[in-house]
């Protein structure tokens, strides 16, 4: 440990860091222990300064997180199969055909095979039933790699210290952006709404809880002009994964109007955006690249591929460059609907809608955390 801070510390670190890799099929052991640390109010550690208890409880983690990832990394250099968790609107069934060319065949063959020893990408649901919540699978050790909405990523990265490595480009016909952003649309035809202040006791349907684009910064818009979905249950429709048949119901007349990802009316139904109301139609740019599709709220990073941090650095850049360097015109990409990868963007906009939202939110010793499966997810999912 540093020097001047004691013994006692450094043989807590040291022995909890060995659990951890007597456990390492237990992914997130170091951070069970480092909960028991900070919620402890009688770890006598003697630092030779008179900190508050939760500081030293923080940097004995700090400490643990530091050792005990470096030594699994080490040992993951031993593994030969890693899983990719992921998520798109739609069924597990739709997900696996649409990313599976990519996320196995594709890794596989220009990754996986070219290593020595070779490696294997297996590509799984996650997050369309209480019992595939990517945040399990994660603190279970269950998944190596998550590709998903910015939403999800955000919290990947903030309470288990997982790291983005690629941002999807979509294609629209000859439109592509790194970004997304909330779509809020009604019928013109529906002649009593014509701005966001007339969905007041409108029926309104609302995507997938745990997506920044899909619900929570649709929830905000719709907050900044007064109506709330957490007070106004009664004239809110979840429709959870099925953004279609949200779409065919205000097209319908079944319900007044929806939000859901800005690309997603844009690239499943082109034809009938000229029907529709984009309510509060804002033209951004992302990055210095002008927005090319319908939206209501600012512009947040497109879907990404994010990795635990106990992945050795050898996989990480040869999975990052395969994607980046990844054509748009390639089999798999298409089939994606992917026009490429980039690097990370950034995350700030999504997470100050979580907070926002109280979708993040962070307790009396500064530790940030998201609400996840449960009846908030996949409870409410009707219509």
């Amino acid at each position: 440990g540093p020097r001047g801070h004691g013994t006692r510390p450094v043989r807590t670190v040291t022995a909890a860091a060995l659990y951890a890799l007597e456990h390492v099929e237990q992914r997130s052991a170091f951070l069970s222990i480092c909960k028991i640390l900070l919620s402890s109010k009688r770890v006598g550690f003697t630092v030779g300064l008179n900190w508050d208890i939760e500081e030293k409880a923080r940097m004995a983690c700090n400490w643990l997180g530091w050792a005990a990832m470096a030594l699994v990394a080490a040992v993951d250099a031993q593994n030969s199969s890693y899983t990719i968790g992921a998520w798109i609107p739609g069924s597990p069934a739709t997900m696996l055909s649409t990313m599976r060319p990519l996320l196995e065949g594709f890794l596989n063959e220009e990754v996986g095979q070219k290593l020595s020893p070779p490696v294997q990408f297996n590509l799984v649901p996650v997050d369309y039933t209480a019992d595939s919540s990517s945040h399990t699978l994660i603190s279970e050790g269950k998944l190596d790699f998550l590709y998903t909405l910015a939403g999800g990523i955000s919290c990947a990265v903030i309470e288990n210290g997982w790291a983005v490595i690629a941002t999807r480009r979509v294609r629209i016909g000859d439109k592509e952006s790194g970004a997304d952003g909330s779509i809020v649309y009604s019928l013109k035809s529906n002649t009593h709404i014509q701005n966001i202040s007339d969905l007041m006791s409108k029926r309104i349907g609302m995507g997938f809880i745990l997506s920044a684009t899909s619900y929570q910064s649709g929830f905000q818009l719709l907050a900044e002009s007064s109506v709330h979905v957490l007070k106004d249950l009664d004239q809110f429709v979840f429709y959870g994964n099925d953004f279609e048949r949200q779409f065919q119901d205000v097209m319908a007349g079944k319900i007044d109007a929806g939000f859901v990802s800005s690309t997603w009316i844009a690239e499943n139904h082109p034809d009938k955006l000229d029907q529709l109301i984009i309510h509060r139609q804002l033209h951004p740019s992302y990055e210095n690249e002008e927005f090319a599709f319908p939206t209501s709220t600012p512009l947040l990073p497109q879907y990404g591929l994010t990795v635990s941090p106990r992945i050795s650095w050898q996989i990480k850049r040869a999975v990052a460059k395969a994607l980046q360097d990844l054509s748009g015109s390639h089999p798999a990409a298409v089939t994606a609907h992917v026009a490429g990868f980039t690097g990370p963007g950034s995350y700030m906009g999504v997470r100050a809608t979580q907070r926002t939202m109280k979708i993040l939110t962070m307790d009396s010793r500064g530790v940030s955390r998201c609400v996840h499966e449960g009846p908030l997810a996949w409870g409410v999912n009707c219509g």
